[in-house]
């Protein structure tokens, strides 16, 4: 049953009412006509005023019902959404800094002594420039190690040879990061560092490293 039955009772409870007014008023000598009508007449409000209220207490019952139903959901709307909630991110996956062999952020153009080696520092700038920061090393003949740090997301690499070409050591190219090249046994003399990505040397990428002062190993 729904909300038009309702109204439909209510409407015959009027019409009902206004017409035994209005025949009481026209003949109220006459009315009622005998006592089994008045009777009738009773009965029948009575009935129809009981249809009501029963109808009312099931109405009020089914909604009762559907509001209980709605708070069951409603409670267990926040469990369902935890056990679909997406798991939390962990730290395990990122990506890892490029292991060169020095992780600290190498300070332009100087020269650090470790024991028996020397750590010569170079760079590119973080534009992607075809330029090598210094462009000219100088160090003592022994072991050294040239880290090379490019911030650039321009792949670079660095590469160290003689003045005749015969390369001493190279990295690959690489981006966003800084890699080392070990040299041994530097003898007093000029060499070359360069950039071996096709046309970055061509383009002025490369330098000079000098080895100076005492004798070779």
């Amino acid at each position: 049953m729904d909300g038009n039955f309702f109204f439909v009772l209510g409407i015959i409870l009027v019409i009902g009412a206004v017409g035994l007014a209005f025949l009481g008023i026209r003949g109220a000598d006459a009315f009622p006509p005998s006592r089994g009508v008045m009777v009738g007449v009773i009965a029948l409000f009575a009935a129809i005023v009981g249809t009501t209220m029963a109808f009312a207490i099931v109405k009020s019952q089914d909604e009762q019902k559907k509001r209980n139903e709605e708070l069951a959901k409603e409670a267990q709307a926040p469990e369902n959404t935890d056990q679909n909630a997406p798991p939390a991110a962990t730290p395990g996956g990122q990506p890892q800094a490029s292991s060169g062999g020095n992780q600290q952020p190498p300070t332009t153009g100087t020269t650090q002594t470790q024991g028996a080696t020397e750590t010569l520092d170079v760079s590119s700038p973080a534009d992607g420039g075809l330029v090598f920061q210094p462009n000219s090393l100088t160090a003592q003949p022994g072991n050294a190690t040239i880290t090379y740090d490019n911030p650039s997301p321009v792949p670079h690499s660095i590469a160290v040879a003689t003045a005749n070409g015969n390369v001493l050591g190279e990295v690959q190219p690489f981006a966003n990061g800084n890699e080392s090249v070990q040299l041994t046994n530097l003898a007093p003399g000029k060499y070359i560092f360069y950039c071996t990505v096709p046309g970055h040397r061509e383009a002025g990428m490369e330098g000079n490293l000098t080895v100076t002062g005492g004798a070779t190993p």
